[in-house]
């Protein structure tokens, strides 16, 4: 099982992925964009806020950290969880010019990484935002506003792209733990359940083969 939290920043995200990771003993993916913003050099608010001035290398920036993302997450194996999904495209609708916008829609990382979210092994969680969640770092925006923005986008990417998930709108972490815990364990046991559900498919009048699961029809 793959395990994703999108939304915007300053939502807890990264603390929900840490226990997550904790909790199921499983690989936390790292944030991919502080790395690569490290990288670069770019360290501070004031810094970020230049390259998001530049919306040429910020495309650039975007684009590297989506592939950073992708190649991270398939160099992982099955089993993890990360605090990023759809949320680096956001960045490139909300700070990108249309031309940008339009020219990474239709490019082949995008449809991968579409398509690479959409497998049946992966659980998706959108995170609604919280102004009392709201942290101020040396890197980190704190841009309420901003923040509401995004996770509109967020969650219109996750919708247009038929990306199915589930919406945690509580900011207490205890209960958001028991909505997380919840959703795995029913799409665990289901899996387990279809698992061993199949019928009898006749492949000739002497021959027969045991596959598609009756429940579900996912091949075996």
């Amino acid at each position: 099982m793959r395990i994703y939290f999108n939304g915007s920043f300053g939502n807890g995200k990264t603390t929900c992925k840490n226990w997550v990771a904790k909790e199921y003993k499983i690989k936390a993916i790292p944030e991919i964009a502080r790395t690569v913003l490290a990288e670069r050099e770019i360290t501070t608010k004031e810094q970020l806020q230049l390259l998001r001035a530049d919306t040429d290398l910020l495309y650039q920036v975007q684009k590297q950290i989506i592939e950073r993302q992708l190649s991270e997450e398939k160099s992982s194996g099955s089993m993890y969880v990360a605090c990023r999904g759809l949320d680096s495209v956001s960045f490139i609708v909300e700070f990108c010019r249309p031309g940008h916008i339009q020219e990474f829609v239709n490019s082949q990382l995008y449809k991968d990484y579409v398509n690479w979210l959409k497998k049946d092994d992966v659980v998706t969680f959108l995170i609604k935002p919280d102004k009392a969640l709201l942290s101020q770092d040396a890197l980190r925006d704190s841009d309420w506003d901003l923040s509401v923005k995004l996770f509109g986008i967020v969650s219109t990417l996750l919708r247009t792209n038929g990306i199915s998930h589930h919406l945690i709108s509580t900011s207490n972490m205890s209960e958001r733990q028991n909505n997380i815990s919840n959703i795995i364990y029913s799409l665990s046991a289901k899996k387990e359940e279809c698992a061993h559900k199949f019928k009898e498919v006749k492949k000739s009048p002497h021959i027969s083969t045991m596959s598609d699961c009756i429940k579900c029809g996912i091949k075996f």
